[in-house]
Formats: structure tokens, sequence, C-alpha cells
């Protein structure tokens, strides 16, 4: 087994990396080639170096920015695809701020990349658009939609089984998915099926509200991590749609998860 083999099935977060590329290449065959170039440069660069340069102010040392290189994949496949290069720059020094100064005891309090978008939001008016995992739905069997279901389902694995994530993947697919059919106007199996594999919703509870640092590792609290994250992302849409929350607010997913990590921070 060669050294590059061995450290791809022995390091998660390599594999990780691996997969959300996979999953980046194939979603921006959708938007401009010199975009998708621009964005997973810009964002991978710009949260690397800002990793790099936080470390090394905060411990002196230098090392392989693996969780860096993960956030800025993730901002790059979420980010409004306007966005200007001094807006990305923002953007991930914002993420990359939060998780080296924003700490408790050396642990991380909130999710890097939603706090990143968050803040281009208050600065700049910037709405995540989402735009990777929303290209496609899974109802068209094409070749660009088989790809993106596969590399969910690799990084689905990597979350659950390897980071051991699966009682907060499943709760809160079950109950956002329940959650968002009851809250609609019409129920149906259909309806809940559409919603439990849709390929926003598994993006969003495979990367982002199972992230390892910032998500429960008890079994009993990762259910209730997912049950709450879905609870708050549901009644954020909910209130939006009933117009009881403004329609510009930040973005909903992105606010139920860092209320997820606080409130889940002392408790995982």
């Amino acid at each position: 087994m060669s050294d590059s083999t061995h450290v791809l099935k022995n390091n998660p977060k390599v594999l990780f990396i691996f997969l959300l590329t996979l999953f980046f290449v194939t979603t921006s065959f959708g938007i401009p080639i010199y975009l998708s170039l621009y964005l997973f440069v810009l964002c991978i660069g710009f949260t690397v170096l800002a990793d790099l340069l936080f470390t090394f102010f905060r411990r002196r040392t230098f090392f392989i920015p693996y969780s860096a290189i993960i956030t800025g994949l993730i901002i790059a496949l979420i980010i409004d695809l306007s966005a200007s290069w001094y807006q990305i720059l923002a953007i991930c020094l914002a993420a990359m701020g939060m998780k080296n100064f924003v700490r408790i005891s050396g642990r991380h309090i909130l999710n890097p990349a939603a706090s990143g978008l968050i803040v281009g939001w208050v600065i700049f008016d910037l709405y995540p658009s989402w735009w990777a995992a929303t290209l496609y739905t899974p109802e068209a069997f094409t070749i660009p939609n088989v790809l993106l279901m596969l590399s969910l389902l690799a990084l689905g694995f990597v979350s659950c089984h390897r980071y051991k994530k699966y009682h907060t993947v499943i709760s809160f697919l079950l109950f956002f998915s329940i959650l968002s059919v009851l809250f609609s106007s019409s129920f149906s199996a259909k309806s809940l099926i559409s919603v439990f594999i849709s390929p926003g919703i598994l993006f969003y509870t495979i990367v982002m509200v199972a992230e390892p640092m910032t998500s429960p590792v008890n079994k009993q609290r990762q259910t209730l991590h997912g049950f709450f994250v879905a609870l708050m992302s549901a009644l954020f849409v909910l209130a939006i749609q009933k117009n009881i929350l403004p329609s510009n607010m930040p973005d909903s997913s992105l606010l139920a998860l860092l209320l997820g990590n606080l409130l889940f921070f002392k408790y995982r």
C-alpha cells in the first residue's frame, strides 16, 4: 500500500477533502469554468493562509491545515456566486478567526464556515446561495446527478462511520423531513421522501450539522442536537413564510446551526 493510499484510508479529514473536492468538481459543471476555479482557489487559499497565520500567532507552529481546506471547500460550495475577492477574503478570515480565537478551554464553539458566511451577510449583505447542492435534483437520472448523489453518500459514510455522527445525521434528516412536511400545505409520503433525499438537505446535514468539532460526541446528545437544529431550521422557514420574521434575515439554516453549536457546546 502506498503512503498516499495509507493516509487517505486512515485520516478521515484527508478522505473528506477528497470527497468534497469530488463533489465540487461534479457540481462545478453547472457554472462557468472560470467561476469554479475562482471560487476553488480563493476560498481554499484564503482559509489556509489565514489558519496558518492565526495558528502561528497563537502557538508559533506550522502544520498541515486539513480543517482549513475543508472549511474553504464548504465556503466555495455555499457562497454567493457574485462575491468579489475581498468579500471572499473577509468571509475566510472571519471563519478562521472563529476557529482560532473564539474558544473556551481550547475547544471550538461555532462552526467556522457558517460563522464566516454569517459575517459575510452582516458586512456585505451576501446571502449563501448553496449553489452546488441545489444545481441538480435526484428525480432526474443523469450522470451528474448520479455522481452528485454518490459523492454525497460517500461523504455521509465518512461522517456517520468514520466520525461516528450517524445519530446526528439520522435524527436531523428524520425530524426535519417530518416537520417540513407537517408545516407545508399538504402531507404525503412522496413529499416526505423528497425532503429526506434532497441534495441540499443531505449536504447541510452531512457536512454542516454533523461537523465533528462543533457537534456532540455522545449518542443521546447527538440525537437531541439533530432534533434541535431541525426544529429551529423548520421554525425559521415557517416564520418567514408567515411573515413573522423578515424575508431578508440571515440564512435560517446557518442560524439554526449556530444556535445548536451554542446550546450544545457544554454538552458534547
